[in-house]
């Protein structure tokens, strides 16, 4: 885990604690009532690092950079929260929380769905074929059909506009649901050449070394040749 990650993480507990501590004068009821946001925003900034986390986000520097750029924004505003000294110091922070820290999670949210798109890509477009293959090899439990299913499930939520938090717990059920597949098709491809290649191609691993006269004729028969494409590694 990043360093940032892990500060980022750190705010959760403090942003809380700077707007409780905050007493804010009857003149001032509008930033009460802007600072009611307080849980939305600390709940979608846990959701943004929690998928952070899975879609490894932080592996690069530009990643980093809108990572750390959230955190120093949430604190500088926490910070001016809590030692605001007069109403029109608080009156500034608060303007800063309503649009300074509303921009700076837009810009990682658009980064992170972007990295997400990227991941689904990646994961999930691969099972729609395995699937076609195991269905046509007549796997048990319809485990074929249940691959492709998830497939176009994870391609769909590339698409997925509701918030964050929303999104995060799709990509967690589906990300549980293709553990548990694919390990139920590790566990039932039967043990040949085919079956291992079958597996490797699952798994991303199968080479051309694999494609033994057994399995390419397996491949033909099911007119799976033109579904296969070849990439360097």
């Amino acid at each position: 885990m990043s360093d940032v990650l892990v500060e980022a993480e750190a705010l959760l507990t403090e942003l809380p604690d700077a707007v409780a501590r905050r007493k804010l004068g009857e003149r001032l009821s509008k930033a009460i009532v802007a600072l009611r946001t307080a849980d939305h925003q600390i709940a979608r900034m846990a959701a943004l690092i929690d998928f952070s986390r899975i879609v490894e986000f932080d592996k690069t520097a530009d990643q980093r950079a809108a990572l750390q750029e959230m955190k120093e924004c949430a604190t500088d505003i926490g910070a001016s929260l809590e030692d605001a000294e007069d109403e029109e110091e608080l009156r500034l922070a608060v303007y800063e929380y309503e649009n300074s820290l509303p921009k700076a999670l837009a810009a990682l949210e658009r980064a992170v769905r972007e990295r997400w798109r990227v991941v689904a890509a990646d994961r999930f477009q691969p099972l729609i074929g395995i699937g076609e293959l195991l269905t046509s090899m007549n796997v048990s439990n319809n485990l074929g059909a249940r691959l492709a299913d998830c497939g176009l499930k994870g391609l769909a939520a590339i698409a997925n506009v509701g918030s964050i938090t929303i999104l995060l717990d799709t990509v967690r059920a589906l990300l549980a649901d293709l553990d548990l597949l694919q390990d139920e098709r590790a566990a039932e491809i039967r043990d040949d050449e085919v079956g291992d290649f079958i597996n490797a191609l699952a798994e991303k691993r199968a080479t051309l070394v694999m494609v033994t006269p057994k399995v390419h004729d397996w491949l033909k028969e099911h007119r799976a040749l033109e579904r296969l494409g070849i990439s360097p590694r």
